[in-house]
Order: structure tokens, then C-alpha cells, then sequence
């Protein structure tokens, strides 16, 4: 059996890969999901790549999951402001409106809201990527008063952040609407929410997409959703360690612990993180990631990510498919330091499984290691089997045998799941469908005779919830 790659890949799609060769060498590099970032493009832009993107996977026949990144609340420089280098220890005004009085020697911020949401002495306002960067002090007759902390320029329509905003989430914007609209239109299996602040952000979201199984990804870029992180953790179906703008707000120092701290939050609810930004950054232009960036994404790998994930280096840069292949490497050799969640005493995970499932699915992953079995073989219709498996990080393959397509491209970016499907006959005895699926399971992992699998069901196969057995079997000739 080749050695199998347990932690996934997801690239952002962009200019670089609209061909269609291009794409379809990715996704045989290496890619599990694609993202689509909606703060750049149209709808139409949107389906077509969503569409590439199911055309290029199926070219490749592999499973890949469709992602669909939302823009969230963005706020930026009035255009009226007028260009201002600042330097530190500047003293600057603010304000949220263009015709307030002594606007034209002040920062206009295209939010009227901004003099009310900063909290003086905590806030700060962040402009473009982290300079310049103003500490507000005072809030007075309708305009903030701030210190310039780090030195910078600020121009008209420039991108701002004011961080510790003492406002409830701003409601999804009709624009995120909209393209949650063209993301369900386009097949999406996830939704990624930006600037997320507590669990009521993801109930909102999760009432737009009713009806239908997409998936909900929780961005966490802001100290609110630090502060609530188990909360937003537990009501979200994944999480994302968007470390871009969560430097910009926490400061670059602090983003390593954050990292981990959200990772530990995932990974002990057993809900799917991705780890995402600059992680190969050098490769918009070379060949060749840095020796630093080659060392982040294996501890974001070690520290026990599901996913790490590409953004300008696909879109936008000269190497996609080398950039996906450098990734596919890495986190190949560094898997070997994942820990499986194991303690003395062979128990394994921190907590005890919280449903059925997982207890069955802890119980199936500590036989597994304790025979030496080759995988762990999951029949399963709505996937929550083989997530209950993946929280366990075992060093087994995961092989998750799905009747719907729709789940077999989710489960693609599950740690060490791969998804193959597997349809039900009717009136087809339980004997043999399993049969059915251990054959599928040998071939699939190219399995030798003789190979000891870990099987699991429930009384009847891939019923939604009923995973309740677990079968030893030994691979023969024919499966």
C-alpha cells in the first residue's frame, strides 16, 4: 500500500488556474477542494469556476470539495479622505462622515457606525494590511482621537479594520446574500463565514442555506470570535485559522498560539480546521517555497490541521501546480508527527465520545491499532461515521464508502478520510454488500491478500446514525 497523504489541500481558484489543464494537473498534485473567494469576480465568474472545477475532478477522478468563501462586512477609507503619511506618535482624527465638521483634516472611515463601535483605550483603527495603525484614545464630539502606532499611509478607498468593535456582528451583507444564492445555484458542499463573532453569526447563515446540506466553515480573524471560540466551534460544521486578517486585528506575534489554540478547539470537538494564509507565499513568483514557509505548514500539520490551504500562490501566481505539489510533500513527510489522540492505558481522545458514533468510532480506532490493521473501512450515508473517525487522527487510512456524492466531496477534506462511492442495490443482502465492501476497500488502497481491515455498520449499512458494529475481517484473493 503507497503511503497515503492524511492531511488535505485546498487551493484557491483565480486567473492562474482558469485553464483547464492547469486545474486538472492540480487536482492529480494533490488538490482535495477548491475555494472561491467572493470578494474578487461575479456570479457568473463563480459558477464557471464552480463548474471547471467539477469538470477538472471528474477528468482526474478524484473527489473534490467546492468551497465558497464569503466576503463578509468590509470597511475602508471614505474617498474623500484625503492621503496622510503618518509617522509614529502622530496624533490623528477620526470620523464616520464625510460632512461632519473638521472632516477634511480627519480619516473619513465609510462607516458612520465607527465613532460609536471603538472602545477607547482598546480599539485600534488597522488601515491596508497593517499600517498605518492608529491606537484610539478618546472618543469626543463625534469623532475618535487616536495615536499612530505604526507608521504609514493612509489613501482613499484603502481597506480599514478597527479591531475590539463594540458592535454585534453587521448582518450579512446583501452582497454575501447574494452569494450564498449563487453558491447553493452552484453545488457548493461548504460555505466559509468571514469576520465571525459569536454562534449567532453562524444561525444566520445556517437559516440562508435551509434545505439544503452545505456545510457552514466559521472564519476566525477576530478577537471576539477568540473570545467565543468554543461556542462558535461547537455551532459551526468546520472552522478556518484565517491568520490574514487575524494578524491584522491580534497582531502577527500572537497568531502562532492562536493557531494552535483554535486547531486544540477544533480538533477536541472532532469538527474539521483549516489552516489558511501566506503558508507558501514566496511561490506567487517562485518555484520554491522558503525553508520558513516549508517549516509552517509542517507544524501546522503536526499540530493536527485537516486542511491547509493555498491562496495567491493557485489564483494569482506563476507555479499553481508546483506550489500544490511542494504542499502535497510537505505535509506528506511531516505526518509522522501527528500524535493519534492516545494516552497511557490505551484510551483514546481527551473526552469521552459524545454520541454512538463516536464511542463506536473511538472503540473501532483502538482495535484497529491494537491488530495492525491496514484501514478502517466506513460505510456511511451521511459521512458523520468517518468524521467521528477522522477526530481520532489514526495513522490507518479512513476509506468511507458513500452512496451520495455530495458527501463523498465533503468527506475529501476530512484528515484521512478518502472517499469512494458505493450504492446500495435493492434487495441486496447485507452479506454481500459487505463483501462489496471490503473489495472496494482492497482495491481502492491496493491492499495485499491477507490484510486485516476494521470494519463498521450499523443492522443495516450506511443508515444514517446507526453505526453500531464492528467487524474484523481478513482480506482474501478476492476481497
Amino acid at each position: 500500500m503507497s503511503t497515503l497523504r492524511r492531511t488535505k489541500i485546498v487551493a484557491t481558484l483565480g486567473p492562474a488556474t482558469d485553464d483547464q489543464a492547469t486545474l486538472v494537473a492540480m487536482i492529480r498534485a494533490g488538490v482535495d477542494g477548491v475555494r472561491i473567494n467572493c470578494s474578487h469576480g461575479t456570479r457568473n465568474d463563480f459558477i464557471r469556476r464552480a463548474w471547471q472545477a467539477k469538470d477538472a475532478a471528474a477528468t482526474a477522478g478524484r473527489h473534490v470539495a467546492i468551497m465558497f468563501d464569503l466576503q463578509g462586512p468590509k470597511i475602508r477609507l471614505h474617498e474623500s479622505t484625503r492621503r496622510a503619511d503618518l509617522g509614529e506618535g502622530d496624533q490623528v482624527r477620526i470620523v464616520g462622515d464625510p460632512t461632519a465638521r473638521g472632516a477634511t483634516s480627519a480619516l473619513v472611515v465609510d462607516w458612520p457606525g465607527v465613532v460609536d463601535a471603538a472602545a477607547p483605550g482598546t480599539s485600534e483603527l488597522v488601515i491596508g494590511d497593517g499600517a498605518p495603525r492608529i491606537a484610539i484614545a478618546e472618543r469626543t464630539k463625534g469623532a475618535l482621537v487616536g495615536t499612530c502606532v505604526i507608521p504609514g499611509t493612509a489613501l482613499p478607498r484603502k481597506g480599514a479594520f478597527l479591531t475590539h468593535a463594540q458592535v454585534g456582528r453587521m448582518a450579512l451583507t446583501d452582497k454575501d446574500r447574494a452569494d450564498v444564492r449563487t453558491a447553493l445555484d452552484a453545488g457548493a458542499d461548504f460555505i466559509a463565514l468571514s469576520f465571525v463573532n459569536g454562534a449567532d453569526d453562524i444561525r444566520e447563515l445556517r437559516g440562508e442555506v435551509l434545505g439544503s446540506s452545505t456545510r457552514i466553515i466559521a472564519k476566525i480573524e477576530t478577537l471576539a470570535a477568540i473570545e467565543h471560540l468554543d461556542e462558535i466551534v461547537d455551532a459551526a460544521d468546520a472552522v478556518m485559522v484565517a491568520r490574514g486578517d487575524l494578524g491584522v486585528e491580534a497582531g502577527v506575534s500572537r497568531v502562532p498560539l492562536l493557531q494552535k489554540q483554535i486547531i486544540q478547539a477544533a480538533n477536541d470537538r472532532g469538527k474539521m480546521v483549516i489552516t489558511a494564509t501566506q503558508m507558501l507565499e514566496s511561490m506567487v513568483d517562485s518555484p520554491e517555497p522558503t525553508r520558513a514557509e516549508a517549516s509552517d505548514v509542517a507544524n501546522a500539520v503536526i499540530d493536527g490541521t485537516s486542511c491547509v490551504m493555498l491562496s495567491g500562490e493557485t489564483a494569482v501566481g506563476r507555479y499553481p501546480v508546483d506550489a500544490i505539489e511542494q504542499m502535497a510533500a510537505i505535509a506528506l513527510d511531516a505526518q509522522d508527527g501527528v500524535t493519534p489522540l492516545v494516552v497511557e492505558g490505551g484510551a483514546i481522545g481527551r473526552e469521552e465520545g459524545r454520541t454512538t458514533a463516536e464511542s463506536v468510532m473511538r472503540a473501532a480506532v483502538l482495535l484497529a491499532r491494537e491488530i495492525k490493521a491496514a484501514a478502517l473501512v466506513i460505510p456511511t450515508e451521511t459521512g458523520g461515521s468517518a468524521r467521528a473517525a477522522a477526530r481520532f487522527r489514526p495513522r490507518r487510512p479512513i476509506m468511507a464508502l458513500c452512496s451520495d456524492g455530495e458527501v463523498a466531496r465533503q468527506l475529501a477534506l476530512e484528515w484521512g478520510v478518502i472517499p469512494e462511492p458505493l450504492h446500495q442495490r435493492p434487495e441486496e443482502p447485507i452479506e454481500a454488500l459487505v463483501e462489496r465492501c471490503l473489495l472496494r476497500a482492497q482495491r481502492g488502497l491496493d491492499l495485499p491478500e491477507g490484510s486485516r481491515v476494521v470494519l463498521t455498520s450499523g443492522p443495516q449499512v450506511a443508515t444514517p446514525g446507526a453505526t453500531s458494529l464492528i467487524a474484523v475481517h481478513r482480506l482474501d484473493a478476492q476481497g
